[in-house]
């Protein structure tokens, strides 16, 4: 994994604040049920057998309540799993091998075409003198060596000798710090996919960094290309290390739910945006243009009603749908996490001025 630097703490930020008064039908916290929320259950449900941890099912706290278990869950698993950790801040590697093994008995199972071609070189990696070497000859990156060595593994009737070299492999793959990402992007995006991978290695250190605002790591995340499919290879790779970790990596795994916690905020965002586009039925409106909005509102050091007048005008030319408009826009505000702000004045300023421009609006008869 890539080495986090900062840690974070356990208690849960909200999506939606409390704000009075009652948001819009629009803009209704609703976490659709192919979420990142439900993905990344999915994910610890497969690849986490062996924790007493079972996310709670998707409701309207689920996000608050999910990172509340999740706390929990690393809580009790370091007590029963006391002493399983590493003191050179690794994984624990017998842990995570049998982790990938079982990940790899998955994918042959579902998706058996997404192993076909590494399979060719099983044969040839027991006759190799120096097996990484051939298998970087043959152009497998660190995930895909990863994933054939899982593969090789998990065959029957291994010698002891056989057995061992295999694993001192695996172990020297998994020194490379981005074979988890490189491995969950080969099973996204196949064997053709490496191209896109210095875009998710991008997108992956912008999440985990805390030296980005999360309102301009949305933005950045909003412009890329296939954010969907990325997303999803992101939050499996995450999910995956959150697993794999020892006890002796609390700081580390408390990191990895914020990482997390980030990314589904941004899913829950782009839900609430595209409701409103839908609810507005606006020509030219869609919900990534809602989305790129709200990111410039709240972006704003400073903003008057001028500013905001000038901007409705752009993205809706028509009079008569300007004041549905602006409300909408002004409880997707209230919904944005502290996160997104400066600090409680700045929040407050575009709050008023939504207000303000709002009652002008409805003053004028529009």
């Amino acid at each position: 994994m890539i080495t986090k630097t900062d840690s974070a703490s356990l208690k849960p930020t909200p999506l939606v604040q409390n704000p009075a008064p009652r948001p819009l039908p629009g803009a209704t916290q609703v976490f659709p049920a192919q979420s990142a929320l439900e993905l990344a259950r999915t994910e610890f449900d497969m690849q986490a057998t062996n924790i007493d941890f079972r996310p709670t099912e998707v409701s309207g706290d689920a996000l608050s309540e999910t990172l509340e278990n999740m706390g929990f869950a690393l809580g009790s698993y370091k007590k029963q799993a006391t002493g399983r950790g590493t003191s050179d801040g690794k994984s624990e590697r017998p842990r995570t091998r049998a982790m990938l093994q079982q990940l790899v008995k998955h994918v042959t199972a579902t998706t058996s075409a997404q192993m076909e071609d590494l399979h060719k070189h099983t044969s040839a990696i027991d006759e190799a003198s120096d097996l990484l070497e051939y298998l970087g000859d043959k152009g497998l990156d660190a995930g895909e060596m990863a994933l054939l060595l899982g593969s090789a593994l998990g065959r029957k009737n291994l010698g002891g000798a056989q057995r061992k070299r295999l694993e001192d492999a695996l172990s020297a793959v998994m020194d490379d710090d981005e074979w988890t990402l490189k491995l969950f992007n080969r099973l996204e995006f196949g064997s053709t996919g490496k191209n896109s991978f210095l875009a998710l290695k991008q997108l992956y250190q912008r999440a985990t960094s805390r030296r980005t605002r999360l309102v301009q790591w949305f933005e950045e995340f909003r412009q890329l290309h296939d954010r969907q499919r990325k997303l999803k290879t992101l939050i499996r790779t995450l999910a995956f290390e959150l697993s794999a970790e020892g006890p002796a990596m609390d700081a580390q795994l408390s990191s990895v739910i914020t990482d997390l916690k980030r990314i589904m905020m941004f899913f829950g965002m782009e839900d609430h945006c595209h409701r409103v586009a839908r609810t507005l039925a606006i020509d030219g409106l869609d919900g990534d243009g809602v989305i790129g909005t709200l990111l410039e509102v709240v972006q704003q050091s400073w903003m008057q009603v001028d500013w905001l007048e000038q901007q409705t005008s752009r993205q809706v030319p028509d009079a008569r749908r300007q004041y549905a408009y602006v409300r909408q826009m002004g409880e997707l505000v209230k919904l944005m996490t502290d996160e997104c702000f400066e600090d409680d004045e700045q929040r407050k300023m575009i709050t008023e001025v939504f207000s303000e421009y709002q009652e002008k609006l409805s003053d004028e008869g529009v």
